[in-house]
């Protein structure tokens, strides 16, 4: 049997197995912002099928906010404060997160495998049989304490309006607000789980059709899910996606009046949790 050392905290939560290759932070910082990303509009009488008929709107922009990480492996972020992950940008060895929803205020810890690769003394560092890495005590680990569901949805409307509905989860509450440039609603339902700080991971995402007729008649984006860490809790979130296309619904039989979704699948992720005190902000 290959020699092994297991670490627990006096709560008894596993902080490290030498067995397991484990994570450790790499970057923590603020989100600072990376470009404006126009909502798209149908040139009139034009086929919506076809991506020549979307125009980009000069005016309504989304701006991207993110972070860039360098020789990262396999790297998960985890957020403090408002965000919608809208996809990864490589250029050579880097890394760059571009997320939605989210300002300089949002903050982000980077975990990677932990590597052999940093400089410092003293230093416990143990390696599996195959010669990897497995832990390094010159990385703070990766400790995750709660596995959070995303609520399910709330009831929808009743009869021939099933299919809408007021918010995208059961206990939900909806935000106006102006996303750059452009009108914005999120949808957002609040966990709690403590007086500390905390930082969220969303493994994977939803997408569902936003009607937001506080900011026109019927007008429709495409938004997308997110969720975050804040004291006292996370919360889940559904906003605008970015470079989103930009309708109007017609509001009448089958389609109720007011801001609405539509479309939000019944399947729904589970966010992964952390503590932020005692990590170190801003590091590398």
């Amino acid at each position: 049997m290959a020699a092994r050392i297991v670490v627990t905290k006096e709560s008894g939560e596993l902080l490290f197995d030498t067995t397991k290759i484990c994570y450790g932070l790499v970057k923590s910082g603020n989100f600072t912002f990376i470009e404006n990303w126009s909502r798209y509009y149908l040139r009139s009488a034009a086929d919506p099928g076809n991506g020549a008929s979307w125009s980009p709107d000069p005016v309504r922009v989304d701006p991207a906010h993110g972070f860039t990480v360098v020789n990262a492996i396999s790297p998960i972020v985890f957020i403090t404060g408002s965000g919608c992950l809208n996809g990864v940008s490589r250029s050579g060895n880097s890394m760059t997160f571009i997320y939605i929803n989210a300002d300089e205020n949002t903050k982000y810890y980077c975990f990677d495998l932990m590597a052999n690769n940093i400089a410092g003394s003293p230093y416990l560092k143990t390696f599996l049989e195959d010669g990897r890495l497995s832990f390094n005590s010159l990385q703070p680990p990766l400790n995750v304490i709660a596995a959070v569901p995303a609520p399910a949805k709330p009831e929808p409307w009743p009869g021939n309006l099933s299919g809408w509905y007021r918010t995208t989860y059961a206990g939900g509450y909806n935000i106006q607000r102006r996303n750059g440039n452009a009108p914005a609603m999120d949808c957002r339902v609040d966990i709690a789980l403590g007086g500390e700080e905390y930082a969220a991971h969303l493994p994977w995402s939803r997408a569902a059709v936003c009607m937001n007729s506080s900011a026109g008649p019927g007008y429709t984006v495409s938004a997308s899910e997110g969720a975050y860490g804040r004291t006292g809790g996370i919360s889940f979130m559904f906003g605008a996606a970015g470079a989103t296309t930009i309708g109007f619904t017609t509001q009448g039989p089958g389609v109720p009046a007011g801001d609405n979704f539509w479309g939000i699948p019944d399947v729904a992720p589970t966010a992964l949790v952390i503590r932020t005190a005692g990590l170190p902000f801003p590091y590398q």
